[in-house]
């Protein structure tokens, strides 16, 4: 994994009867001081932790659910993550009407129940599962097409474009595995809408942001715009890359976020970024989040010569 990482101080996770030789009361048992609930039977012990590796981005959020995640296994092995939970973990950018606050966890045993608040088990058939960052993770194959019942279309895109992507993390696959994943797997629900998706997905992509400005573009009938288009600028000697692009008409579109307003550094590469962009014979259109996108759409179908 190429992406920087942190650590963090996992607790050691106990069942019930190894808690006691470390000093558990009864109380201390019955209360979690001391030594904190984390599943049925199962207990954390902050005072003799173990450093796990976490992504830069990581929140309290993820912490917590990997904390959970590593407790469920403990307790129950053959427990993966899964679902939103599996996308969280990987850094996957879920749409907010998709977000669960349950932890979503597999198994392949029918039989398998685990009652816990919080938690949500789904029963497999068919297992595949990864070691990611030290946790049990669904292969991200079977996660992407899991999201399906509960994303769109384009939040599917964006999911796919961040997870072969270098976004967050490197990338959990290629197109052309996750192309042969979709077509390749038997009774695969919503089949039609990842099919659909897949078809859209994009390889190279660096944010969410560009997903959403090229699948708006894709909405309003304009010709899809391409992905970090290679354009030589002679006055610097490089080749640039803007967001995206239509290289016969030398238009370039860039998104920036608040990050380039407020860097006085990235506005000043901007700034020369665009210059160099220019002076080799590019127009660049600059993109924010407040754009008014009907008179976006005016822009560049005036540029492009459509009617």
């Amino acid at each position: 994994m190429k992406h920087p990482l942190n650590y963090a101080d996992y607790p050691a996770i106990l069942s019930v009867s190894e808690a006691r030789p470390r000093g558990a009361s009864d109380y201390d048992i019955r209360s979690g001081r001391n030594f904190p609930s984390a599943a049925w039977g199962i207990r954390f012990d902050d005072s003799t932790p173990t450093q796990f590796p976490v992504p830069t981005w990581a929140d309290d959020v993820w912490l917590g659910e990997a904390k959970l995640l590593r407790a469920l296994a403990h307790r129950h092995p053959g427990v993966v993550a899964c679902r939103e939970t599996a996308a969280r973990l990987f850094g996957w950018p879920l749409p907010p009407s998709s977000r669960s606050d349950n932890l979503h966890v597999a198994v392949s045993d029918t039989n398998k129940r685990i009652r816990r608040k919080g938690v949500t088990l789904h029963r497999m058939r068919v297992l595949r599962t990864v070691t990611w960052l030290g946790l049990p993770v669904l292969r991200p194959l079977q996660v992407f097409s899991q999201l399906a019942s509960v994303c769109s279309v384009e939040s599917l895109v964006k999911i796919g474009d961040a997870a072969i992507g270098d976004w967050k993390s490197s990338p959990q696959f290629s197109l052309e595995n996750l192309t042969a994943h979709i077509s390749g797997t038997r009774h695969l629900r919503a089949r039609p809408k990842l099919q659909v998706a897949v078809g859209l997905i994009r390889e190279d992509v660096d944010s969410p942001m560009e997903t959403d400005l090229r699948l708006w573009a894709i909405a309003q009938n304009l010709p899809e715009p391409v992905v970090h288009p290679a354009v030589y600028c002679p006055t610097i000697n490089q080749t640039l890359h803007p967001d995206l692009g239509y290289p016969k008409e030398k238009l370039a579109l860039e998104y920036e976020g608040d990050h380039h307003r407020t860097s006085e550094y990235q506005w000043a590469a901007d700034i020369d970024r665009v210059n160099a962009l220019k002076i080799a014979g590019w127009t660049v259109i600059r993109v924010t989040k407040l754009t008014n996108r009907r008179q976006l759409e005016r822009d560049i179908r005036q540029y492009l010569g459509l009617q």
